[in-house]
């Protein structure tokens, strides 16, 4: 189809005639072979009213270089107008149209020759990517490289992702409707590896950190009633718990993932304390009321001095025996 410089050189310098007509698409010619994506359409061809159909109507300037421009597709079967130069159907060209089925084009920086802005767009989704391209050597997709992408469809998802230069992604936030997710990796022999990854809805927000190995280390998740604070080890096992939910708080120390250290739980509501390592082994401070010490075993207190000190009355209750002994007992 000729240079397209040559072309439009040639009509001005000559004076030529531009006609237009309207046609209907008959067929659009994807370009199978494409560097960049086999949906590409660079010609259509049409019918015209009196039924004479003209092959490979072009939809850009330049046809040849595919490395930019812009590209609107119009639907099989829409009418459009198409033009001719000089009556030479090699040199008709797409002009106006009635329905689209997509657009596609492709920007290239004036900073650096190897960077393009690439977009696609139809009823269904938008792409829009930031991408490495090496023209010269380039021969298929694989030698794109993507830097950023956005992606957006009709069920209302919205994506952005970032890459490495291996294509590897670093970071992805994914939007919907409800939700919004973000996810931070780490890139280690080329493997991705999830680092920290956010989850935010109406009613939830989780927020998650792993190791290189992508287990799991800590998590905290809130909702509206309550609050969770999780911390694990490399070999993903319990260390530490926090929740918080209304008026109460509890932590828990675990060892090798099982409660093996004391649990403190505040009660706003009754004014307790509770140290708790399980049932049998409760210490329970109450404010208002006692002081409940309470196990299946024997309670040992060790100390210089012991001092008990009542402003009513002391009741020492034993099913069995009742010992007291010392150098010097004093009862008064």
């Amino acid at each position: 189809m000729g240079n397209i410089t040559d072309l439009i050189k040639d009509v001005a310098s000559k004076n030529q005639i531009i006609e237009t007509f309207a046609a209907k698409v008959i067929d659009i010619n994807k370009e199978t072979e494409s560097l960049h994506n086999p949906e590409d359409a660079y010609t259509v061809n049409i019918m015209r009213a009196d039924g004479a159909i003209i092959k490979n109507v072009r939809l850009k300037a330049s046809i040849l270089d595919v490395e930019q421009g812009i590209i609107t597709i119009p639907k099989k079967d829409s009418w459009v107008l198409a033009s001719i130069v000089d009556g030479v159907e090699t040199r008709a060209f797409v002009s106006q149209f009635s329905e689209v089925d997509r657009l596609m084009g492709r920007i290239q920086p004036t900073s650096d020759p190897n960077l393009f802005l690439d977009y696609s767009a139809d009823g269904n989704k938008l792409l829009i990517r930031y991408i490495n391209s090496d023209t010269a050597t380039e021969t298929n997709e694989t030698k794109i490289l993507e830097i950023a992408k956005i992606e957006f469809n009709k069920d209302k998802n919205f994506k952005i992702s970032y890459f490495n230069e291996d294509e590897k992604p670093l970071a992805i936030t994914h939007f919907t409707p409800d939700s919004l997710t973000s996810t931070f990796n780490s890139i280690e022999n080329k493997e991705t590896k999830e680092r920290l990854t956010l989850n935010v809805s109406k009613d939830n927000v989780s927020l998650k950190f792993k190791n290189d190995k992508g287990k799991e280390l800590n998590s905290i998740q809130a909702t509206p009633e309550k609050y969770n604070i999780l911390l694990k080890n490399d070999e993903d096992k319990k260390q530490a718990s926090l929740t918080i939910e209304k008026n109460k708080i509890a932590g828990y120390l675990f060892e090798e993932d099982e409660l093996k250290k004391l649990a403190i739980e505040l009660n706003g509501e009754s004014d307790n304390i509770r140290l708790k390592k399980d049932d049998q082994n409760l210490i329970e401070l109450k404010g208002k009321t006692a002081i409940n010490i309470k196990t299946e075993g024997d309670i040992n207190i060790e100390a210089k001095n012991i001092n008990m000190k009542s402003t009513e009355k002391v009741n020492i209750n034993a099913s069995g025996d009742t010992i007291i002994t010392g150098n010097n007992v004093k009862i008064n």
